[in-house]
């Protein structure tokens, strides 16, 4: 439940096409797993999370993985307060599209605001392939401080990779916007 006193922050989640973007959310807002269908252009969630400094009340955006639909993108992408950026760790390939994910995302935001990263290793309950120093090289190159591994379908960390973007929001001040001013920001007409 969305809580009118604690500051709001726009989240986006992005990644490739089947890392488990929407599963990932669902499993955070419902506290349990369901096979869900692909993303066309953009789901939106509510969840109020617990960082260090408090509750953030995250107004989530889950982008689709496929490439037709970034043309839809830069708008919502503007006034990213924070992004996760989820690879499959089944898949070698989506670590490389996170990467263009996140530029795509710096460019749409025009860099005329700083957002905070964490790095969602999605399907941690399968054999992964992609090794961890690969991503450790991956989150080196992209400036990305933190890293969490999880499984939207066994609830493992899922929490935790929302409480720790929300904590970094917080540490550098991109999570203490006003409720009433933020939500001016977002234009309904795009929802």
């Amino acid at each position: 439940m969305v809580n009118e006193r604690h500051p709001i922050a726009k989240v986006l989640i992005a990644g490739a096409p089947s890392a488990g973007k929407t599963s990932l959310v669902h499993s955070l807002i419902f506290e349990g797993f369901t096979e869900v269908a692909p993303t066309i252009g953009v789901n939106f969630a509510q969840k109020v999370c617990r960082g260090e400094a408090g509750p953030v009340n995250l107004s989530i955006w889950d982008l689709s993985g496929q490439s037709r639909f970034r043309c839809l993108m830069p708008r919502f992408c503007q006034g990213a307060n924070g992004v996760v950026l989820v690879v499959d760790l089944t898949d070698p390939d989506s670590l490389d599209i996170a990467g263009q994910w996140l530029e795509l995302i710096s460019s749409f935001n025009n860099l005329q605001q700083e957002f905070a990263v964490v790095l969602a290793g999605n399907k941690g309950d399968l054999l992964g392939v992609l090794t961890q120093k690969r991503i450790q090289l991956f989150c080196a190159r992209h400036n990305i401080m933190e890293y969490i591994p999880c499984s939207a379908k066994t609830g493992e960390n899922v929490r935790l990779v929302f409480e720790s973007l929300c904590s970094a929001m917080q540490r550098n001040h991109l999570a203490v916007t006003a409720p009433s001013s933020n939500l001016a920001q977002i234009d309904p007409s795009i929802l």
